[in-house]
């Protein structure tokens, strides 16, 4: 065995097999006895060196490449070998400079090899610097100018890249998408020049970073392409398929049932007049879903892809948008209730719509309400759609949200075109006025919640904010009221909702306060060390503005049977609150392959996660301590 050692001043780099987008590598010519072989070179792990718009692979510091001679069979016990070998490399700072070296050894041949004990030390740390076998599997694919790796994932690892042992595989300055999902690591890279004949196993090094240390693993990966159309967590067409029959199942959710008041309203009016106009409606209604459900996908796309570990229901983090949305629901059951009407010149949501008077405005707007209201009560069916959508190339991942906003759509829709459907309505009447005014307490209730998941966020300080701001807007609606279509009043309800504008501005995450219960707050540490121990751990993800979470955490957590198996089995409960935005609650639901909440993942003692299936019910809680019990891990 031998070393090739290298000492380079600060600023000085050489280069790897792949040098990356310019330099040579290291290139040995040997000059051996008759029956002797030389081995290849085996290089440290390679660091990314950045020169302007190019990324090179090399070395710094203090290099050592490995190789090795094989002796001549002949070769007799006493004799000695001599090793003759000419190196070149290119050493470049802000100049490059082609270096060669001659260098001789003569190695005795003796029976047993002996080591060097006064080299043994720099073998030991050449051979701690060279990548280790990268544990399980993996596979790439290519997909066009895209190259994707798929790897198991050892340990907690928050970033890598891959370095092609191939040049011209990868364009190196490019950056390389990291996600975890499920165990596995998922890297999404451009390719370059080279990849269009990649065939074969596809070899380099992994560099995966854990708490901000770097390790590099050997990877051999095999080729996987997926069939066309194929997709993370199943066929495109399946995913498209749970899109939109979760959308459709987002109507029934209570989120939503205020918005089908008012549809329903709506349609049984507009139903005894014009069909056309009931058939414009049911478009726009659907214009205005779609529209903005791809607005929301596209937005959560194009973050994760510049590197925000988000997942869906991300804007309700910001409690400036949740304020926002209380206000805006406030104002409707304001309109609703009859404390004042916008009028048809700019058409309003509330009286005239109800009344089938105006509609077009409206029935769009309508639509975006809807989606804004649906996004808490986005469900466990959703969840893999969602996840999926992360993981596609971004026009795929458009697709999914396209098909959930189809599904929300799609029932008032049908109801628009098929004229056989509208008999099930109620016929309009002098109920409608009634109707109208009662619909605003679904509707007022829906800005309470939105106002307690503002108390969540910011505590008794944004909640006062949030109540001032809901006080401006009853003023301008006052306002509006008294003033008529005369000008003053105009101008002072727009004022006042300018004002109450502030309050948004002032709100503020509050300091995550302690559980008075006993429930642990998230630490992946925390969580490292119980486990270590032997302790069994439950994690709870979950969110104030999470119907499903809340509905979940009342009447399955909150079980008397569920709290007495969690204290009889000892269990440590960690919630991991995403209700405002938290980069380690993202990463950690990353890992798990989710992208929101509800998840809830437990660890039994000594086990691996298990990953509770949804919906959740007391049922799926208890059997992980009846198997415990049973000494088996789920």
């Amino acid at each position: 065995n031998l070393a090739f050692a290298q000492e380079l001043q600060d600023g000085w780099h050489v280069y790897w097999k792949n040098q990356g987008d310019s330099g040579l590598p290291l290139e040995f010519v040997w000059s051996l006895p008759v029956g002797a072989v030389s081995g290849g070179i085996d290089y440290p792990t390679p660091e990314r060196i950045a020169i302007g718009p190019l990324v090179n692979f090399g070395h710094a510091g203090a290099p050592v490449f490995l190789t090795s001679i094989a002796a001549p069979k002949d070769a007799a016990v006493g004799s000695t070998l001599d090793i003759g070998l000419k190196a070149t490399w290119l050493i470049c700072a802000d100049i490059c400079v082609p270096e060669t070296g001659a260098f001789s050894l003569k190695v005795p041949v003796v029976a047993a090899p002996e080591a060097n004990a006064a080299e043994a030390a720099l073998f030991e740390r050449a051979r701690a610097a060279l990548p280790t076998p990268l544990p399980g599997e993996a596979y790439y694919s290519v997909n066009g100018s895209m190259l994707s790796l798929d790897a198991a994932a050892p340990g907690a690892a928050a970033a890598g890249y891959f370095f092609p042992a191939t040049e011209g595989i990868t364009e190196p300055a490019a950056d390389q998408k990291f996600r975890k999902r499920a165990g596995r690591l998922h890297l999404s890279i451009r390719g370059g020049p080279a990849l269009a004949s990649l065939s074969g196993a596809l070899d380099g090094v992994l560099v995966l970073e854990t708490g901000g240390v770097e390790k590099g693993y050997a990877v051999a990966a095999t080729r996987k392409d997926e069939p066309a159309g194929s997709a993370p967590g199943g066929s495109l067409g399946g995913l498209l398929l749970a899109a939109f029959f979760g959308g459709a199942l987002l109507n029934l959710m209570p989120c939503v049932f205020p918005i089908l008041f008012i549809k329903a309203a709506a349609m049984a009016n507009v139903a005894a007049g014009d069909k056309s106009a009931m058939r414009r409606h049911g478009l726009l209604y659907a214009l205005g879903v779609i529209s903005t459900f791809a607005a929301l996908g596209g937005l959560l796309l194009a973050l994760r892809a510049g590197g925000a570990e988000l997942g869906w229901g991300f804007h309700l983090q910001s409690p400036a948008v949740v304020a926002l949305s209380a206000y805006v629901l406030f104002a409707v059951g304001l309109n609703l209730a009859g404390a004042f009407s916008i009028g048809s010149s700019v058409q309003n949501l509330g009286s005239d719509y109800l009344k089938g008077k105006s509609g077009d405005p409206a029935a769009f707007l309508t639509g975006v309400l809807a989606v804004v209201v649906a996004a808490p009560c986005v469900g466990p069916f959703l969840t893999a759609p969602i996840g999926a959508a992360a993981l596609l190339p971004p026009a795929l991942g458009l697709s999914i949200f396209i098909a959930m906003a189809a599904g929300l759509a799609a029932p008032y829709a049908a109801l628009s075109f098929f004229p056989g459907a509208r008999r099930l309505l109620p016929k309009p009447g002098a109920w409608m006025e009634r109707f109208r005014q009662a619909l605003s307490f679904p509707v007022f209730a829906a800005a309470a919640f939105f106002l307690w998941v503002l108390s969540e966020q910011t505590g008794g300080r944004g909640l006062a904010l949030g109540l001032g701001g809901l006080l401006l807007v009853g003023l301008a609606a006052r306002l509006w009221a008294w003033g008529g279509s005369r000008r003053w009043g105009a101008i002072a309800a727009v004022l006042a909702l300018a004002a109450a504008l502030v309050p948004v501005a002032l709100v503020r995450p509050a300091a995550a306060e302690a559980d008075a219960a006993g429930v642990i707050g998230f630490d992946p540490a925390d969580i490292a060390r119980r486990r270590a121990a032997g302790e069994a751990v439950f994690i709870d993800f979950t969110a104030a503005w999470c119907v499903t979470c809340q509905v979940n955490k009342l009447t399955v957590l909150a079980a008397p049977k569920v709290k007495a198996a969690f204290a009889k089995a000892g269990v440590a409960r960690v919630v991991a609150d995403w209700t405002n935005r938290d980069p380690v609650i993202e990463q950690a639901l990353s890992e798990f392959g989710a992208n929101g909440v509800p998840l809830y993942v437990y660890y039994p003692p000594g086990g691996e996660a298990v990953i509770l299936p949804q919906p959740l019910t007391e049922k799926s809680v208890l059997t992980l301590f009846a198997e415990d019990s049973k000494g088996t891990a789920p």
